[in-house]
């Protein structure tokens, strides 16, 4: 049976003054309160409002980073949001929209599309020395603590601590289990890494939102380049993809072939140009 008084804590989820830190401090102390009675039903609910409470602000940070052209932390942000609601799912299952849950994981879902990072670094590792963050045991396949993995002992989920490991090799991979661990260029000269990616469609679409809870959607399609989208281009004039590029650098090499084409829909879109690559439509709910 719920606990009122704790699921009242969340019901604001949304607003842009959500008192995060008072609302996380009195979350923890009605959680202490459920343990100290060994009323684990009482304590696994407050740490799903916790965890609720935990994607909002990861995504809410993510989106100020965003806007702050802090791209690679945000992209952690994001992976830290979408580790979080798998966590969350298990305990909770969010069919509807509440708590605006389906949003945020639809939202973190299409900026993770968008965004240009396509390769990234996997350790290959042996686990040498396994822990329970429940009780802190060492655990192997013959050898169970009784603690289940995902499951929620007095208000925290267990989970495993590699306490030592081996790294066999590194491996360059497109689809990893760990989204932190993006290729990033070295300067030859100084030693210092350059991020040398292109943020301009992550731009484009937050130049239109304001807010990290205004409705947005994402289509892809796949277009293909055409002569005749050129017929009045030369190819020492800048190309009309809006690259800055010239024609003959740019797009006219590519006729032919076929490129993502990123189509936003959002709720008050801007009088800006469209790109070749995305375009900003008015979305119909």
């Amino acid at each position: 049976m719920k606990n009122q008084q704790v699921w009242n804590k969340i019901e604001e989820l949304g607003e842009s003054d959500f008192p995060y830190e008072d609302v996380i401090v009195k979350l923890q102390n009605l959680k202490e309160l459920a343990v100290k009675k060994d009323a684990q039903e009482q304590a696994k609910e407050v740490w799903i409002c916790q965890t609720i409470i935990g994607v909002h602000k990861l995504y809410s940070d993510a989106f100020k980073l965003l806007k702050d052209k802090q791209y690679y932390q945000a992209w952690c942000q994001l992976e830290r949001t979408e580790k979080t609601m798998s966590s969350l799912k298990r305990h909770f299952p969010f069919k509807e929209n509440k708590y605006f849950l389906n949003f945020i994981e639809r939202s973190v879902r299409n900026l993770q599309v968008i965004f240009p990072y396509r390769f990234f670094a996997s350790m290959e590792i042996v686990k040498t020395s396994v822990l329970c963050s429940v009780c802190s045991k060492k655990v192997s396949i013959r050898n169970s603590c009784g603690h289940i993995v995902g499951e929620i002992y007095d208000g925290e989920m267990c989970y495993r601590i590699v306490d030592k490991s081996e790294v066999l090799g590194i491996s360059l991979v497109d689809d990893p289990g760990n989204k932190y661990s993006v290729m990033f260029i070295t300067d030859s000269s100084t030693g210092e890494q350059v991020d040398h990616y292109s943020y301009d469609i992550i731009d484009y679409l937050f130049d239109h939102l304001s807010t990290p809870y205004e409705f947005w959607d994402l289509r892809v399609l796949q277009k293909e380049i055409r002569q005749e989208d050129f017929k009045d281009v030369n190819q020492h004039d800048r190309c009309n993809c809006n690259s800055g590029l010239k024609f003959k650098e740019c797009c006219q090499p590519k006729i032919g072939e076929k490129y993502p084409h990123y189509e936003f829909l959002v709720k008050n879109p801007g009088l800006q140009k469209s790109f070749r690559t995305n375009t900003i439509k008015r979305a119909i709910r």
